[in-house]
């Protein structure tokens, strides 16, 4: 079977003779799975509608990463799309040829840096982990490239000003709050650094738009255990084929000239994309933490004592799946601050990716550092709940008291314990303690505050806990669902 390249694509007619010649409109930083099923395929669907006509620019910005591979296929690759859509199942796939260049500076310092002279480049957007967006303190002015991300990108926009040329929309992907400043932030850093001056500052602040995004695409990456199928369905070989699933949300906070700026340069909306700009990304980000990774982490702890193995699983039983639904419901839209049809319509579609059959999302996987993940997925649902006068959220508490299930050493071997040894040796010594809720609950170290101070809660935990010893988790599911 042939490698995918740019001949094969032709003659299979599966790419434009013209995708080659559209200009570079974006320089994006990171080539891996995500960017690729997201960005890239947004492009894709652009380019489809004839509404944007520009290619993508990726710069590999590590020193070991995958521009050689994409550079084996001559940038092509096939994103599948595997999941329901309007509660119907929905597999396709399509060719992306929107990939105009790559670059490793590693290897091509001059060639990176050259990316900045072209005036129909006007965006750049990047993923770069949530780490990535920190200032490497061994980066030197010399480095070529730094290692650091800020740095390769302050070289960048460095030669832009030099050029005396107009500034960049600045998109940052990483999964970190207000990610546009932050890139801001880090820039200024490495620029004060670097010595390079005021008027490089100013011109910084003056000719560059720094959004803040928020990017929502469960991406699980390349098919390895299905690869051969697929590749005798496409009729070529593909080392770079991405699965996706249908749904897509980027949200783009900015001022209004910001927001402007991102609909005239990447005018998402006319190829039906689901791109929203607004003033702030935080309640959108609420919306996806606690309505969709809340209820992950509630089942990672609930479901699975009650011996699900997958979020498909969970959602196929009736009993669990209208615990969920209660939850989300009625202990998390009621104490968000976006209108209650959003937060419902939201709800409809994460429940209708939970349900995706193509994708067996693992309990124990989300199961990974329970204890990080409900302080910042389900404690504040907690506080909110009281605070509004809404009462303890019963199934939120339930979650809650399960975790000190696990974490105390009752549920045995059933469910794994994967999690900061500090804090699973901090659960196993106050288990063996006759007040181990009061001293676990009241453990700020843990919690970032002590959880004895909410009306109630200790007692209501220790209720549970009691229930659990008595009958199993099962009856407590029953009563909440």
């Amino acid at each position: 079977m042939e490698r995918l390249q740019e001949a094969v694509a032709v003659h299979l007619g599966l790419t434009n003779p013209e995708a080659a010649r559209r200009p570079i409109r974006i320089i994006q930083f990171g080539e891996g799975n995500f960017l690729r099923g997201f960005v890239e395929w947004i492009v894709q669907q652009l380019n489809n509608k004839g509404v944007f006509g520009g290619n993508v620019a990726v710069v590999q910005p590590r020193e070991n990463g995958r521009v050689q591979v994409l550079e084996d296929q001559e940038e092509l690759y096939t994103v599948i799309l595997e999941g329901l859509k309007d509660g119907q199942p929905v597999r396709s796939h399509e060719l992306i040829d929107s990939i105009g260049k790559t670059v490793n500076p590693y290897q091509d310092w001059e060639g990176f840096l050259a990316l900045a002279d072209d005036p129909d480049t006007q965006i750049i957007v990047s993923n770069t982990t949530e780490a990535g967006i920190a200032v490497n303190d061994g980066d030197k002015v010399t480095d070529q490239p730094p290692a650091g991300y800020p740095a390769k990108l302050a070289h960048l926009l460095k030669r832009r000003f030099d050029r005396s040329m107009p500034g960049f929309l600045i998109m940052p992907c990483e999964l970190i709050a207000d990610n546009g400043p932050a890139l801001y932030r880090a820039l200024i850093k490495v620029a004060e650094r670097f010595g390079w001056g005021k008027d490089f500052i100013d011109w910084l602040d003056r000719e560059n738009t720094f959004v803040s995004t928020l990017v929502d695409r469960i991406v699980p990456g390349y098919p390895c255990e299905d690869a051969q199928e697929l590749w005798g369905k496409l009729g070529y070989e593909d080392q770079n084929m991405v699965k996706a699933e249908p749904f897509l949300l980027w949200v783009v906070a900015g001022d209004q000239t910001a927001q402007r700026k991102v609909d005239e340069l990447l005018p998402a909306r006319k190829a039906g994309i689901d791109l929203v700009t607004c003033d702030a990304v935080q309640p959108y980000r609420d919306r996806k933490v606690y309505l969709l990774n809340g209820p992950h982490t509630t089942m990672a702890q609930v479901a699975r004592l009650a011996g699900f193995e997958t979020v498909g699983q969970v959602m196929g039983d009736k009993t669990m799946r209208s615990f969920i639904t209660r939850e989300m419901e009625e202990e998390i839209i009621p104490v968000q601050s976006l209108p209650k049809e959003e937060l419902e319509n939201f709800a409809d579609a994460v429940r209708e990716r939970f349900d995706n059959p193509f994708v067996q999302h693992s309990l124990d996987s989300i199961g990974l550092n329970s204890v990080s993940k409900f302080i910042s997925r389900l404690l504040p649902l907690v506080t909110a709940n009281v605070e509004q006068g809404c009462g303890l959220p019963e199934r939120i508490v339930l979650a809650l008291s399960c975790l000190l299930w696990i974490y105390g050493g009752k549920a045995g071997d059933v469910v794994k314990i994967q999690d900061d040894q500090k804090v699973v040796d901090a659960f196993r010594v106050a288990a063996g303690q006759d007040d181990f809720v009061d001293r676990i609950l009241a453990d700020a170290a843990i919690w970032g505050r002590d959880l004895t101070r909410i009306a109630g809660l200790t007692e209501a935990v220790q209720k549970n806990l009691d229930d659990l010893a008595d009958r199993g988790v099962q009856p407590l599911i029953d009563r909440l669902a």
